[in-house]
């Protein structure tokens, strides 16, 4: 049985929350988050329009294909031709979806994550162990399925020169892993959920709890937002209210915008 919860707060120095995240059962158990550009206009919309066009996308595939060969390319691509035809008949400019868009789904006892963008997904198995993997860039630029759409603007990304930069760490370890690639690294992955029965996708947000001006360590974080006293009902929304009151008590504030969506795999 799989368990789905969702949650999301404006940042700190935030007038608008440009994070949106949505979840549901069909075609099968999903939760996909959007993380706006606070540089760019209106991108609080433009999440929303991702985040739904990439649930039509599940259900399209779920009628004309195989479920779960899904291809990066091809998902990223119809979801963003979609959303610039929605942004336009809105009245919106193409930039409004300048946005990380992450999807993530269940199939056949299996988890399966598809970023675009930066983010953090956490995971944590059947003793306890945590693990997460963070996807940021060199130049704090992420690379958007909107640039995919505008070869200008594609253009003046790829002239940036930056990197995409892979950071790993599990319960334990004294200091992460870290790896550097190409900034159109196709990031997605794969993890059986009898191997880690908690899966946590998550904005940046979650990189940005700071006390004055000291950053919070992600480990620490995930640890805080993994320990339910329960996986009934709203699980997530319970233990995340509970975890930032008590930060905010101790002067600790995520400055960004947070999401973070919730699976939780019991076996029957």
């Amino acid at each position: 049985m799989i368990q789905t919860d969702t949650f999301f707060k404006i940042g700190k120095t935030h007038q608008v929350c440009e994070d949106y995240i949505i979840s549901g059962d069909l075609p099968t158990k999903y939760i996909i988050l959007a993380d706006g550009c606070s540089t760019s206009k209106e991108t609080e919309m433009g999440a929303r329009i991702l985040c739904h066009l990439a649930k039509q996308f599940l259900l399209y595939r779920k009628d004309n294909y195989k479920f779960p060969q899904l291809d990066y390319d091809e998902m990223g691509l119809w979801i963003i031709h979609n959303a610039e035809l929605s942004a336009m008949q809105l009245g919106l400019s193409r930039s409004c979806l300048n946005a990380t868009l992450i999807i993530a789904y269940e199939f056949d006892n299996d988890y399966y994550v598809y970023m675009y963008g930066d983010g953090v997904v956490i995971l944590q198995d059947e003793r306890g162990a945590i693990r997460y993997i963070k996807i940021e860039y060199s130049k704090n630029a992420p690379y958007y399925l909107s640039y995919r759409i505008n070869p200008e603007n594609m253009d003046a990304f790829h002239n940036l020169g930056q990197d995409l930069i892979f950071e790993s760490n599990v319960t334990g370890d004294l200091s992460a892993y870290k790896n550097t690639y190409a900034y159109d690294f196709k990031t997605k992955w794969l993890f059986p959920c009898k191997w880690h029965p908690t899966m946590l996708i998550c904005s940046d947000g979650i990189t940005s709890f700071q006390k004055d001006t000291e950053i919070q360590d992600v480990m620490s974080i995930s640890k805080e937002f993994l320990a339910y006293k329960s996986t009934k009902g709203e699980f997530l929304k319970r233990r995340l209210k509970r975890a930032l009151k008590i930060y905010e008590e101790n002067g600790i504030n995520h400055i960004d915008d947070l999401s973070v969506g919730a699976f939780r795999y019991e076996e029957k």
